[in-house]
């Protein structure tokens, strides 16, 4: 699909204040969708281990925070490979035609100390509505490499047929009539989530680049990038994220005009990743531009229906997504809801706990799939 980008207007782009609410992604590396089920007198317990998500967080308002996660079906994990396969076939969860679970919150409401977010949950082609119980165990902590983390503690109970998942012997004729009928029906769920978004003002790792793009301005170095990606189209197939972070900073510095161009070129060079539009997107809600911020998160959504920050930046921007696929999870997205909108988003990510700094792969060498990298410090040295 051909990109076609909104013309930069350096005059419509006034610098607005940021948005009062946070992006938070979730780490899957810390963070555990753990669940127990009786069978045969004795709880099995597992848990999901390919879980993704988004965090819209907004202290002090619970009703302005959101939540959406998308789980991985064929991820479950109980200790035993045999007894996973069959969770995993159409006995049970039918990952092969139902591949993810989702989860989006409709309203968070505060309780005392503690909070209740319901939403609709789909899973195994089946979406019920479901109220989870949870508390933020402690305040967000600014991590030593740069990262804020955010933790949340929840735990809900559903009922297996309330989903389709009934069990049988189809794939597995070991599971005979006595371990069908002493399957419980009623599955504890427990979560334990942490939240993490990079502080590019903390980490200091862009901050030559950003003395000389302040300095010179993107222009030069968007002509050479374009030059650079043009010879060599894979030399920044791993900078997606940088040029995030790296927009995010003049951003914060009221470069705006500069950061906007820079994630066009994002979108220009990583056309296919869902991730480039969403960043986009979130740059042009924070400057104001309502109607370029809805554009891209359409984009980034017929990319992939279930990247979960451009969900939620549709969630905000009043963009009304409907499901076209409910037994697998997917959405799209149908057209602007006013209503909506007067009532009121990692594979390419980096590890954020990482010392080292960020990578960029090194222009110089003509491989396609080079592993030389140079450290992102040095991008405007090649680029400007």
């Amino acid at each position: 699909m051909r990109i076609l980008l909104a013309p930069l207007v350096g005059a419509a782009l006034a610098v607005s204040p940021p948005a009062p609410v946070r992006e938070f992604r979730i780490d899957a590396g810390h963070s555990d969708v753990a669940f127990s089920i009786g069978f045969l007198g004795h709880p099995v317990r597992g848990r999901f281990d390919d879980v993704r998500g988004t965090i819209i967080y907004a202290p002090g308002n619970a009703a302005a925070s959101a939540v959406t996660v998308v789980i991985g079906a064929k991820s479950i994990a109980t200790g035993s490979a045999h007894r996973d396969e069959h969770l995993r076939s159409p006995d049970f969860f039918d990952v092969a035609k139902y591949p993810v679970i989702v989860f989006r919150s409709a309203t968070i409401v505060a309780r005392g100390d503690s909070f209740a977010v319901t939403g609709p949950l789909t899973m195994h082609g089946v979406t019920r509505t479901v109220v989870i119980p949870f508390r933020e165990t402690m305040r967000p902590v600014a991590d030593p490499h740069g990262s804020t983390l955010a933790f949340f503690s929840g735990h809900l109970r559903i009922a297996r047929k309330d989903f389709g998942i009934l069990g049988g012997s189809k794939y597995n004729d070991w599971f005979d009539a006595l371990r069908s009928a002493t399957m419980a029906d009623s599955v504890d769920i427990s979560l334990e989530v942490t939240g993490w978004d990079a502080d590019v003002e903390r980490t200091h790792r862009y901050d030559a680049t950003l003395v000389k793009l302040e300095t010179a301005g993107v222009g030069p170095t968007l002509t050479r990038l374009r030059s650079l990606l043009a010879q060599y189209p894979d030399s920044l197939r791993d900078a997606r994220y940088d040029l995030e972070q790296i927009a995010r900073g003049l951003q914060q510095r009221e470069r705006t005009a500069d950061a906007i161009a820079l994630l066009q070129f994002g979108v220009e060079a990583f056309s296919g990743d869902a991730s480039a539009h969403a960043a986009l997107a979130r740059a042009f809600e924070l400057a104001g531009d309502v109607s370029s911020a809805r554009d891209q998160t359409t984009r980034a959504l017929a990319l992939d229906s279930l990247d979960t920050r451009a969900l939620e930046l549709a969630r905000r921007l009043g963009l009304k997504v409907v499901s076209t696929n409910e037994h697998a999870g997917k959405h799209v997205l149908l057209q602007h809801d006013q209503d909506a909108h007067e009532r009121r988003e990692r594979e390419a990510m980096k590890e954020h706990e990482s010392k080292d700094p960020p990578l960029v792969p090194d222009p110089s060498r003509r491989g396609a799939r080079d592993t030389d990298a140079l450290r992102v410090d040095h991008l405007a040295h090649h680029t400007t």
